[in-house]
């Protein structure tokens, strides 16, 4: 049987039909978008850096929205996952195949990263904290939220955004575990509303009730609270199993446009979208998951514009490197500020310095993603059949997704 690359397990799926293929070639081009969200972010992180005229500044500004990425690929990876898990729930050495899939596609580019700055400690003079053990347990998410300046090893690198990686692990601990030892799909989409229910009353006591700059990390960072794009994937996988894909999208579109509304309303009234205000990190964190969720079910959706979209080669192209992009494009983040100094100095223009920065940093980014992807981790995915065989990971959707 012929496979796709799906990186939900980092490694391929079998095809559906022939058109299947093309819904999972649009997943691959989600990948991508949710990685394009997250690299415009940190542009916009850069903006004071920037001297770029003031429509330009405006326009980075508009992209701080970006960090709504991460959140598609919590959808995206409880999607992938939890179609896996079920269908493999009765197979002999389910945990293990499962676990094996997971360590290496994930774990040689992150503890690789790790390696390197240890390597590179006594030339950049990194200053490591006691804190950061967390990180090689996965458990960085929790440290930051004691010390939040566990983002950086000063004075030269940044590892903030691999506090996403850590929600994502702890989920996958949880996850197999539950579908285990539930097994029902009904019960387990009934669990998934039960415990975004949950994580939507526990971010409201939370802001109601403790001071704002606690609650922003409490809420942000951890998994009970922000795993809402988890379990939302997750259901999603079960549901379409349940239904043809148009009938589900009839039930879910008015819930999409509703949760369009609520975001808009959201950042009309704030006058922003950033993740840091209250309204944000209580309704705008449940609305964002429903949008996102819509998203990838009209990638199922015949002939339908979002398939069409990101079944782009660049986009797909993004989606299969996403991981490596994701991992390094902030990892050096002081060096780069002055790296832009230093453009803006040399070619006597600040607004072309700033440009040829971008150019450079997005190129850059993705040259070494490629590059990591075929000499450290392509290694390791080449050892998955061998150790946790493909025929035992499979998914049903992809295999016979109800199109109709």
């Amino acid at each position: 049987m012929k496979t796709i690359s799906v990186e939900g397990d980092g490694g391929p799926l079998p095809t559906a039909p022939r058109a299947g293929n093309a819904h999972y070639r649009a997943l691959d081009g989600v990948r991508g978008v949710a990685v394009l969200l997250v690299f415009i972010y940190h542009i916009s992180g850069t903006a004071d850096h920037f001297r770029m005229s003031r429509v330009g500044r405006v326009a980075v500004l508009g992209a701080s929205c970006g960090w709504m990425g991460v959140d598609l690929f919590f959808v995206l990876s409880g999607f992938l996952i939890t179609g896996i898990l079920i269908d493999t729930v009765n197979y002999p050495r389910y945990f293990r195949n499962f676990y094996i899939r997971r360590i290496l596609r994930i774990f040689p580019l992150f503890y690789g990263v790790f390696l390197l700055l240890a390597a590179l400690t006594p030339f950049l003079q990194l200053q490591w904290q006691r804190g950061h053990l967390a990180y090689l347990f996965y458990c960085q998410n929790i440290a930051l939220a004691f010390n939040h300046k566990l983002v950086d090893v000063t004075p030269a690198a940044y590892i903030g955004p691999f506090w996403s990686l850590a929600v994502e692990e702890q989920y996958y601990l949880l996850w197999p575990l539950l579908v285990w030892l539930i097994r029902d799909r009904r019960k387990i989409m009934r669990l998934c509303l039960a415990l975004i229910t949950f994580s939507i009353l526990l971010r409201v006591i939370l802001t109601r009730f403790l001071p704002n700059q606690i609650a922003l990390y409490l809420i942000y960072w951890e998994l009970p609270t922000h795993w809402d794009g988890l379990l939302l994937g997750s259901w999603l996988t079960l549901a379409m199993s349940r239904w043809p894909v148009k009938e589900l999208w009839r039930k879910m579109r008015w819930l999409a446009v509703l949760a369009v509304a609520v975001l808009v309303g959201v950042g009309v009234y704030a006058r922003t979208f950033d993740f840091r205000i209250p309204s944000m990190e209580t309704v705008g964190f449940a609305a964002i998951p429903i949008v996102f969720s819509s998203l990838i079910l009209r990638c199922f959706v015949p002939g339908s514009l979002e398939c069409r979209i990101f079944s782009g080669r660049f986009l797909r192209f993004m989606g299969r490197y996403s991981y490596g992009i994701y991992v390094y494009q902030v990892l050096f983040w002081p060096l780069m500020i002055l790296g832009l100094h230093w453009l803006g100095d040399h070619l006597h223009s600040r607004l072309a310095g700033d440009f040829v920065y971008l150019a450079l940093w997005f190129s850059g980014t993705v040259a070494i993603a490629v590059l990591s992807y075929k000499i450290l981790e392509s290694p390791f995915l080449r050892m998955k059949e061998r150790l946790a065989p493909s025929r035992h990971v499979f998914s049903r959707i992809a295999a016979e997704p109800k199109l109709y």
